[in-house]
């Protein structure tokens, strides 16, 4: 057993230190790296701690190009796209403060942001049918999805172009400190973090934490020195401050960080972040609605807290779900609540429309520039067509969505609702649908990613779709492919500007030759759409599975209490059918425990 000591000789140590004595100790561990010709990647995030963190290795850099070193810095920011608004342009402009200093003191400083992939954002995930909000006491797929993943490609990629200049191997400094936290301790421990020097982390990269034994008092004593110019910086941190301390509902950063430390910490639960994205529902995050009812200014964002509010409320309202499952397993699928249901995905649609519509009229009013966008050009785009495929909504309903509240003056205010009282998710149920889904199409003999009035009215043109054959040897469409799924914003701007009168024709017409998959489709045939590798043949058998189960009225509009008519219990399905969906069995079905009945860890979603 490994005995880890919370108080180790040099923490103890540190505690004896001027914070001038810090200062230079800090200093001297980023300078170490340099001198040694290795890359310094800044992990910042715009609050007390990395700031302090990107000015120590800022001036670091600096005193080391005085001396003639070429060092070169990276300073690199995560954004979920969904984070709190003053946030993003705060960052923002501490990146153009800290390009400037970087210029201004003769040496190289680039700053970089690390987003998640399109598929992989909230907006796509939950309004695409994939998934629903990380709920607290479940899982927590959207750290995983909006922070972890997309930073660890950021930096692979980072360290891999870095090499390939012959370059040293890089060091990533982040600004953990012990005292932040018990459990952050442990934690710093069990990894080696270190003050002085650069160990190895579990996925084998150099990382440093220069304050690691600061105190807060430390941090905010810093960070006073700087504003006070006292000690030289990149930024004088006072929108810094000012987001702390409206964040708490007080004018004071260092009182609201004390707030925050003390009784109103929130318990192990989300991603630990100082101000959440306003999407979060893993822990009670009330920095916004703090900071709404604290000052004016902030009163762009209460749309954003109705909708997370709205989102907490329904959480346990199974009506709002989606009861047909996706996959079909020994010729069954699921009947039980799911995802989020075609008419809740588009309330939510609609309601991230009209916040972007009332911040963009504010902004026109106030002259300013807008303080967020939650759903851009490619996004709606991505979703609509992810809709289509899954079968979650008429084709191109998006785009009549937006016409209806950018063109027609039609409003969708996010309601009050009471809070639905919790239940257990209701065992599954299983509905016969058959084997041979994948052999027909809507209204036609071909299936899958293929469309006969598409090809036959491009036939012998350059417009036709180049084709190329599945894993069963059946031809299908050949769609660009990359690395990951994305749209081409050359195209989306063109249909746009040229496309959308006709999309939103056909939508008013309601006649879809290829049925409800027709819109994606549409995008696909006019390369809108980039697909990774894999997807192709994918996107194929999802296509061939939505037209199945449109012929079988179980996609936009159905009756639960029918289907559940129809369905049988666990115990009833065939053998087969059994050890395919044995992950489904339950107590009550006279098979294994599966879920548990109890608050935390009730299953709310399953990938079926």
């Amino acid at each position: 057993m490994q005995v880890i000591e919370m108080f180790s000789q040099p923490e103890m140590a540190a505690s004896l230190l001027t914070i001038e004595d810090k200062v230079r100790l800090a200093t001297a561990a980023i300078t170490k790296i340099l001198e040694e010709g290795r890359p310094l990647v800044v992990a910042f995030s715009s609050g007390k701690d990395s700031s302090t963190l990107a000015n120590l290795s800022l001036n670091a850099a600096k005193q080391f190009a005085l001396r003639g070193g070429t060092p070169m810095v990276l300073v690199s920011t995560g954004d979920t796209l969904v984070e709190n608004p003053e946030l993003v342009h705060h960052y923002a402009a501490e990146h153009r403060k800290m390009e400037t200093f970087g210029k201004k003191n003769g040496f190289n400083l680039i700053t970089q942001v690390a987003r998640p992939t399109l598929a992989s954002t909230f907006q796509v995930k939950i309004l695409s049918g994939r998934g629903i909000p990380s709920f607290a006491g479940g899982s927590s797929d959207c750290s995983v999805d909006l922070k972890t993943q997309n930073m660890a490609s950021f930096r692979a990629k980072l360290f891999r172009s870095l090499a390939s200049e012959n370059l040293p191997e890089a060091v990533t400094v982040i600004g953990n400190r012990f005292d932040e936290s018990t459990i952050r301790a442990m934690r710093m421990k069990v990894r080696g973090d270190r003050a002085d020097e650069a160990v190895r982390n579990k996925d084998g990269a150099l990382v440093l934490c220069p304050i690691a034994t600061w105190s807060e008092d430390d941090v905010w004593e810093y960070i006073g020195l700087c504003a006070s110019d006292l000690l030289e910086t990149y930024s004088d941190f006072q929108e810094m401050r000012r987001i702390y301390g409206a964040s708490m509902g007080t004018s004071c950063a260092v009182v609201a960080d004390a707030l925050y430390e003390g009784t109103k910490r929130p318990k192990s639960s989300g991603c630990g972040a100082r101000l959440g994205c306003w999407t979060c529902l893993k822990a009670e995050d009330k920095s916004l609605a703090n900071m709404i009812e604290f000052e004016p200014r902030y009163e762009y964002a209460r749309g954003l807290n109705r909708f997370n509010k709205f989102l907490r409320a329904t959480r346990w309202d199974w009506s709002r779900r989606h009861w047909v499952g996706r996959t079909i397993r020994e010729g069954w699928i699921s009947i039980q609540p799911d995802t989020y249901h075609p008419t809740m995905i588009r309330e939510l649609f609609r309601y991230m429309l009209q916040l972007d519509k009332d911040e963009q009229d504010r902004a026109r009013r106030a002259g300013e520039r807008r303080m967020f966008e939650i759903l851009p050009l490619e996004m709606i785009i991505a979703i609509d067509a992810l809709q289509s495929l899954n079968g979650l909504a008429k084709p191109f309903q998006c785009w009549a969505d937006y016409r209806d509240i950018h063109h027609r003056n039609v409003r969708y205010d996010i309601p009050d609702v009471e809070p639905t009282p919790m239940t257990t998710i209701p065992d599954a149920k299983f509905l016969f649908v058959g084997k041979e889904w994948d052999t027909a199409s809507h209204g036609a003999t071909w299936a899958g990613l293929r469309d006969p009035f598409i090809e036959a009215m491009t036939a012998d043109s350059p417009c036709a779709p180049t084709m190329r054959l599945n894993k069963n040897g059946d031809p299908i469409w050949k769609v660009e492919t990359g690395s990951t799924f994305g749209v081409n914003f050359e195209s989306a701007c063109m249909i746009e500007d040229f496309e959308m009168d006709r999309i939103l024709a056909k939508y008013d017409r309601g006649n879809f030759i290829s049925g409800v998959t027709e819109a994606y489709k549409w995008y696909s045939q006019y390369g809108v759409l980039e697909l990774a590798h894999s997807q192709n043949l994918e996107h194929d058998e999802f296509c061939r599975r939505t037209d199945h189960k449109e012929r079988l009225g179980l996609t936009l509009d159905y009756e639960v209490a029918e289907l559940l008519a129809r369905s049988v219990d666990f115990s009833d399905l065939p053998e087969e059918a059994r050890k395919a969906w044995s992950f489904k069995a339950t107590s009550s079905s006279a098979q294994t425990d599966f879920w548990s009945t109890t608050t935390r860890g009730v299953p709310e979603f399953e990938t079926a």
